[in-house]
């Protein structure tokens, strides 16, 4: 089925028109420095049914510069783009920093369900791993970057994908500021009650949960989630690298289309 390449609400798309205007439409979100380019073996393989729209976020590929500072203003763009192309109640998909975004989307916005791919369950670790790191407003990023970067392990996605990851390596350091000021600028117990509060509406909603991890996380924070948000379910896929949608896309196209069946009965 082609793709359609548009804009919605300034937002650069990759659209798969779907065949049943009934059936829930997925919304994707890629991670930071990456595109919706990184979407497209998994469009190929959800049925037919389901319209599809990947999105670039704000500053990443097609889409205009990241003006704001933090995920609030992200998930605002998102909605913008969702109801201009007239989705009602999106199952959203995010990789990475895409995660929260689609979280907080959630616990705002109507949803069919939500997927958070490679997101930490927890932001309390990697917040105390942002404010130990030095000068990431200025030298000390490249190398705090470069640990990143390599931890993706980009070289082990199958060789054929990898092309879709390339990352736009000229922003990343303004990129990176933007969208983790919340957790750079912000008292981390005002985001902490903030993302508390968000699963806590997420959850009344009663709609699918899914986290897909590469490795095994804390069983205490798997813990946590579950008590947080009764309807989450955990999925670990250890496939060595930070892209599991892109290790077995029909696979995880299978997941998404059993996500739709919870998204059935909750609704």
């Amino acid at each position: 089925m082609p793709y359609r390449h548009t804009t919605y609400a300034g937002l650069a798309a990759t659209e798969r028109p779907g065949t049943d205007p009934e059936a829930p439409a997925f919304v994707f979100l890629h991670g930071l420095t990456f595109d919706s380019r990184m979407w497209e073996p998994i469009l190929s393989e959800l049925p037919a049914a389901h319209r599809a729209i990947a999105l670039d976020l704000p500053g990443h590929g097609g889409s205009p510069p990241f003006a704001a500072r933090g995920l609030a203003a992200v998930v605002d763009a998102v909605h913008a783009a969702v109801v201009a192309a007239a989705v009602d109640a999106p199952i959203v998909v995010g990789h990475s920093i895409g995660g929260p975004v689609a979280s907080i989307y959630g616990s705002m916005h109507p949803s069919a369900g939500v997927v958070s791919i490679e997101a930490p369950i927890r932001l309390e670790p990697f917040a105390a791993m942002l404010h130990a790191a030095p000068q990431l407003g200025g030298p000390g990023f490249a190398e705090f970057w470069s640990q990143i970067d390599a931890s993706m392990r980009v070289d082990l996605v199958p060789a054929s994908y990898r092309e879709l990851l390339r990352e736009d390596a000229g922003q990343v350091q303004d990129l990176f500021l933007r969208y983790q000021a919340d957790l750079l600028e912000r008292p981390i117990e005002e985001v902490l009650r903030w993302r508390d509060e968000a699963m806590a509406a997420f959850a009344a909603f009663g709609v699918p949960y899914l986290s897909l991890l590469a490795t095994e996380p804390d069983p205490a924070d798997v813990a946590w989630l579950e008590e947080l948000v009764p309807q989450a379910e955990v999925v670990v896929w250890p496939v060595g690298h930070h892209f599991p949608h892109l290790a077995r896309p029909a696979l995880f196209a299978n997941l998404l289309g059993e996500l739709v069946r919870r998204a059935a009965v909750a609704g």
